[in-house]
């Protein structure tokens, strides 16, 4: 399973962000292989959420950690509790969770 994360840079210890529609890059994370990649985010400069949605979709990523609720179900969002922390610090709370329904 991959998880997508919201982020202001390419990096796990870069600065998650919780704005879906405003990040400047998703941090892709395999949580069977333990690796992660990083692309700029396409809606960065428009500020459109659609155009992420979109893109998200294209590329069959359901799993989305992030602030706030995309209102598509397409999506399985996670929103972490602390929202002022690095991606690796988000991305422990989301798996943590996702160990607990497992």
């Amino acid at each position: 399973m991959k998880l997508v994360v919201t982020a202001d840079g390419g990096f796990m210890t870069s600065k998650f962000c919780p704005n879906f529609e405003e990040a400047e890059y998703l941090i892709v994370y395999d949580i069977e292989d333990k690796f992660y990649g990083a692309r700029k985010s396409p809606s960065f400069q428009t500020k459109n959420k659609v155009t992420l949605i979109d893109f998200l979709k294209k590329t069959f990523m359901t799993h989305i950690v992030t602030g706030k609720e995309i209102e598509d179900n397409y999506f399985n969002v996670y929103i972490p509790k602390k929202l002022d922390a690095t991606v690796e610090e988000v991305l422990q709370e989301s798996i943590a969770a996702l160990n607990k329904i497992i």
